[in-house]
């Protein structure tokens, strides 16, 4: 398969394996993305960031639900991915499957409620005609690292909640599960989800991870995993 990057699928001539741990079998392989093509994804996001943050709700709301019900005809050949790219079985597969379409489910619905909140002072004396607000904006650029062991529902629960807040995202998948993340994103380009919104980049978490997470243009970092994966 190929990486996302600056709103286009994107190969390079440097590949890595993906191979099913129970057999050995090279299931397809990833471009080895470069400290570059993260600096071009960020560039991307950061164009991405204004494109989804002045996107009315409703819109986010309806690219989600498009999402979940994408995933959910796909259902099977998810399954596949994660149990043959991550080695659990089809059960268990089929069951991350599940909560992934949730969750991004759950994220359009929580798009809804993106509100603030007004706050009277009147709680303590002299404050009685005052009060406080605020409101939520969304953050900007977010780069999302996630682990192996759940490679489908750990990135939707990095993309789902950061989409429907109005932010971009650059993220970096697991190494040795990339598939799994990657057909998430098909999934939400089918959508509708504009190009520069999202971007996937594939590689070894030693030589794209600090530049990913040093830049300046990311504001929020949301990862999960160990030193490999990072």
């Amino acid at each position: 398969m190929k990486m996302l990057v600056h709103g286009k699928w994107v190969d390079k001539p440097e590949k890595i394996n993906v191979v099913n741990p129970y057999d050995g079998n090279v299931l397809d392989t990833v471009p080895a993305g470069t400290v570059d093509d993260v600096k071009k994804a960020i560039e991307s996001a950061v164009e991405g960031f204004i494109i989804n943050r002045d996107m009315p709700v409703h819109r986010r709301i309806s690219i989600l639900k498009e999402t979940a019900e994408i995933m959910e005809s796909r259902f099977d050949e998810l399954a596949n991915t994660i149990a043959t790219e991550g080695s659990k079985t089809i059960k268990e597969a089929r069951k991350e499957v599940g909560r992934a379409i949730n969750t991004i489910t759950i994220s359009a619905e929580e798009a809804r409620r993106l509100n603030g909140e007004t706050i009277p002072f009147d709680s303590a004396e002299g404050s009685e005609n005052r009060v406080g607000y605020y409101y939520r904006f969304p953050i900007g650029v977010i780069a999302a690292i996630t682990p192996f062991n759940d490679p489908l529902n750990l990135v939707a629960h990095k993309l789902g909640p950061a989409i429907a807040g109005g932010n971009s995202v650059v993220l970096k998948p697991a190494t040795v599960t990339p598939l799994s993340a990657l057909k998430l994103a098909e999934c939400l380009l089918e959508a509708g989800l504009p190009e520069k919104v999202l971007s996937v980049v594939t590689g070894y978490g030693n030589e794209i991870g600090d530049a990913l997470v040093s830049d300046d243009r990311v504001r929020m970092i949301s990862f999960t995993g160990g030193v490999e994966a990072g």
